[in-house]
């Protein structure tokens, strides 16, 4: 056997492959557009659809990576839950099955030449006609599926040529120890090519011409299925918890089919064969391995089906990060709902934290301490649905008119948190849109910042029984300020002292904190009179006057 021969052909083969599957993939996605994207948010609303979408999408692009990265990135951004998230992720192993039955049914049985090189050309010429269009896409597309045809020719021919009557010591021997150092070499194949399919093929390849037996190849396979987990470990390193948790899913999945696809191989094996020759198939090394790739994934899928929701569960509690911790409710409790008077209390106490929250999230992006805007949902937003939810429940009590009075008010007040801090998010997005060249605008500005920050941290630390005299002449001061501020930057933008897209950012800016004020001042007072109404019920079980109620409503307004 020519050793540099085969390693020559093995190796361009294989690299004819990986650039194939790369050229197909992002031809694909390039031609799709926004259509993956979209079905991968669309098509997933239960687990069925999920899995089948998994399937679907790795099946067509040839990459169980870029759909796991994919599909990690929508959990992270709320746009998948945790569990549609892990069916997609089971769906797409699923997938990467279909290189295989590729391979076993057309690489290795078709002179794949005659219509390999013509895809190849054909792809091409579209791709060169049509630069920055759909039809470039497409064209690539094309041309990367002709040469993962090619690669799989090349490396088929390499194979049978040079491996024939070979084959590699100590592969006779099916003991567990070797079956698992052999599932070892495929994990390390997948690893460092990171692509499953590659190795797939390798080992196809190896079983076809006899380098490997049947049983060791199987061991390969379970490898690098097992093996595709480590593009879901590094795409979450430093990533967000409900990334880490959908990876964990990833990998909880791929290690127990593996367990159980290495106990039980040889009767997976022997039912495929009694398949293949009850349905007159190709008993061939490379039909008999897609066989097997898919059938102990669909087991894998069987099984977690009635574990999903405990697994989810599970899940939930994993990697529980500071920002979790922090929009967990801290007050409210259901043994509460039992006693309203008890169970406003605890609202009003939850919405006091998440008040403080927000000022204080508020005031460190003005002093420039925080810049930082994540994908993730907020602390605010989480607690703003669990407060709903906590209202809903309590509403379905009996309650004195004095509460259920307040209960739309309280809804109000939480949503009015919730828009502070998206009030927030847009500052921070004004803030590198031009440069403050002026001195005197620079300094203009940052009284007016300091002045917000006052207002804030006054209500952050006002006390129920307190006056709001001092914090309606704050904003009224801050009012008085912006419309000066306002002046200042138009008059510096008509001179040309500073540029129009700075002076539109800046006055965007001021406006924005200038209704944060505002916001800020109505939420409190709304808050103080739910207090007014309810805090009477609860500790004498009077109701509080509704023109106190009213007063406070019309402050507030």
């Amino acid at each position: 056997m020519d050793i540099f021969a085969a390693g020559n052909a093995v190796l361009g083969g294989l690299g004819l492959f990986l650039v194939g599957m790369w050229l197909m993939g992002d031809g694909l996605k390039l031609a799709a557009g926004n259509t993956l994207r979209d079905i991968l948010y669309s098509w997933t609303n239960t687990r069925t659809r999920a899995l089948g979408t998994g399937f679907m999408i790795t099946g067509l692009v040839q990459s169980s990576s870029a759909i796991t990265v994919t599909t990690i990135g929508f959990a992270n951004a709320g746009l998948l839950t945790l569990e549609q998230a892990i069916w997609v992720i089971f769906g797409s192993n699923l997938g990467t099955t279909m290189t295989g039955w590729i391979v076993a049914l057309v690489g290795f049985k078709v002179n794949i030449e005659y219509f390999a090189l013509p895809l190849i050309g054909t792809g091409m010429i579209l791709r060169l006609t049509g630069i920055r269009t759909r039809r470039a896409a497409i064209g690539q597309a094309i041309a990367g599926f002709g040469l993962f045809f090619l690669g799989i020719s090349v490396l088929k021919t390499g194979f049978i040529d040079h491996f024939s009557g070979y084959t590699l010591p100590g592969m006779e021997d099916a003991g567990l120890r070797i079956m698992l150092l052999y599932m070892f070499i495929g994990i390390m194949l997948t690893t460092l090519m990171q692509s499953s399919s590659a190795a797939m093929v390798i080992t196809l390849g190896a079983a076809e011409s006899g380098l490997v037996p049947l049983t060791s190849a199987a061991a390969v396979v379970i490898g690098a299925n097992l093996g595709t987990t480590t593009t879901a470990i590094l795409a979450v390193l430093g990533a967000t918890s409900t990334a880490k948790r959908v990876a964990a899913s990833h990998v909880f999945f791929n290690l127990i089919t593996a367990a159980i696809a290495i106990i039980i191989v040889a009767p997976i094996l022997n039912l495929i064969a009694l398949v293949q020759t009850v349905l007159y198939m190709s008993s061939a090394p490379a039909v008999t391995l897609a066989l097997f790739h898919t059938a102990f994934n669909l087991l894998g899928v069987l099984l977690m089906w009635p574990m999903s929701q405990y697994m989810v569960s599970i899940l939930q509690r994993w990697f529980v990060s500071a920002r979790e911790v922090a929009s967990r409710p801290m007050y409210l409790d259901v043994t509460s709902l039992q006693v309203p008077a008890v169970a406003i209390q605890t609202l009003l106490k939850e919405l006091t934290r998440t008040r403080t929250m927000v000022l204080q999230y508020i005031q460190s992006v003005i002093s420039m301490e925080t810049d930082a805007v994540t994908d993730e949902t907020s602390e605010v937003e989480q607690l703003t649905v669990e407060i709903g939810k906590y209202v809903a429940r309590l509403s379905r009590e009996d309650l004195p008119e004095n509460i259920a009075q307040s209960l739309p008010m309280l809804i109000q007040v939480a949503q009015q948190y919730a828009l502070l801090e998206d009030m927030c998010k847009d500052y921070i997005d004004l803030q590198t849109r031009g440069q403050i060249t002026d001195e005197q605008i620079s300094t203009a500005l940052n009284l007016y910042k300091h002045l917000c920050i006052r207002l804030l941290a006054t209500i952050d630390t006002l006390e129920e029984e307190s006056d709001m005299t001092e914090i309606d002449g704050l904003l009224k001061e801050l009012e008085q300020e912006y419309e000066a501020l306002k002046f200042q930057l138009l008059k510096a933008g008509s001179e040309g002292k500073l540029g129009m897209v700075t002076v539109d950012a800046r006055l965007q800016q001021a406006n924005l904190l200038r209704r944060i004020g505002r916001q800020a001042v109505k939420a409190t007072h709304r808050l103080r009179s739910m207090h007014n109404l309810v805090v009477p019920v609860a500790e004498s079980g009077k109701p509080a006057a509704a023109a106190d109620s009213g007063s406070a409503e019309e402050t507030a307004g």
